[in-house]
């Protein structure tokens, strides 16, 4: 009588529960995994998003850094590095135009650390004050007042991060 009891009173786990325990793993855990796999993969894009900013963020500070113009009066005619000039020695924002480094590197020329597969390109050029809204960098005209800067960064996937500003000459 006693044993009887005991084994009434015992629960186990039945061939029919372990059944559905293993179908509900077999629908739930798949999903599961993607979910893991996709957020893994972004955590990278978002690392390497940051740099590509952080690269552009740097170089658009140092051009803005630098005068306007290697001219008091007058703007110059030419854009771009003066003869001989090196990114080093450059001492006005034009001076930056058609900057393109693969890797980038910094003011002194040294390759930055964490840049592999990056690239940095710079446009700048001079912009009609009627012509303030266009952010993108068309051959100038002729001098004017104002000089539009654009700083592109690539990363290794190909994605473009840019910084675009105006300066005048006031």
């Amino acid at each position: 009588m006693k044993l009887s009891r005991l084994y009434r009173d015992q629960r186990g786990v039945t061939l029919i529960d372990l059944i559905i325990t293993i179908i509900i793993l077999a629908i739930a855990v798949p999903p599961m995994v993607g979910v893991f796999i996709t957020s893994t993969r972004n955590s990278t894009f978002g690392v390497t998003i940051a740099r590509a900013n952080h690269l552009a963020s740097n170089l658009f500070e140092e051009i803005r850094s630098k005068r306007w113009d290697e001219n008091t009066g007058a703007a110059s005619a030419t854009l771009g590095p003066d003869s001989g000039e090196t990114r080093a020695t450059y001492d006005d924002v034009d001076d930056f135009n058609g900057l393109d480094e693969t890797p980038p590197k910094d003011s002194l020329g040294v390759t930055m650390s964490g840049s592999t597969g990056f690239r940095q390109e710079v446009c700048v050029r001079y912009v009609a004050s009627n012509d303030l809204n266009n952010n993108t960098c068309p051959e100038a005209a002729a001098t004017s007042n104002y000089k539009r800067i654009r700083v592109r960064v690539t990363d290794p996937e190909g994605r473009v991060t840019e910084l675009v500003t105006l300066i005048s000459s006031f």
